[in-house]
């Protein structure tokens, strides 16, 4: 990832990150694939497959997300069907998430949409080991 600076310099790095680096996938953009990624993230197009970001990931409210995210924060506006896992997760009132959320905080906004599974992170393998004990 790497940014453009006023003096048309390209700045890559720890520098970019700190400076609010963002990838953005504009509205009439279809991506299909896995993105990897250590800055903010923000889909106002289409995508398809697995997101994996140590940062943000915003899907605006014409962004549409097929698949996995992995995140520090998502924020749905638009549509997200499949499962994520991420520290914090905020459904806006334009937002509609069908699938499962694993995370340590859920906000749903007044008329966002939820469909499917919500779950405690961390919380998964106390019911395993809980559950696999013999008495």
């Amino acid at each position: 990832m790497a940014i453009f600076t006023s003096d048309d310099k390209q700045s890559n790095g720890v520098a970019a990150q700190k400076a609010g680096a963002a990838t953005i996938i504009a509205q009439g953009t279809r991506i299909k694939g896995n993105i990897t990624t250590d800055c903010h993230l923000h889909i106002d197009g289409e995508f398809e497959g697995k997101i994996d970001s140590k940062n943000a990931v915003m899907i605006g409210k014409n962004g549409q997300v097929d698949g996995e995210v992995y995140a520090n924060k998502l924020v749905v506006s638009g549509k997200l069907k499949g499962l994520t896992e991420s520290d914090t997760v905020e459904i806006s009132s334009q937002g509609r998430f069908e699938g499962v959320i694993t995370s340590t905080e859920l906000v749903i906004e007044k008329k966002g949409v939820f469909i499917g599974e919500s779950k405690i992170k961390g919380m998964q393998s106390a019911t395993k080991n809980a559950t696999s004990k013999s008495v």
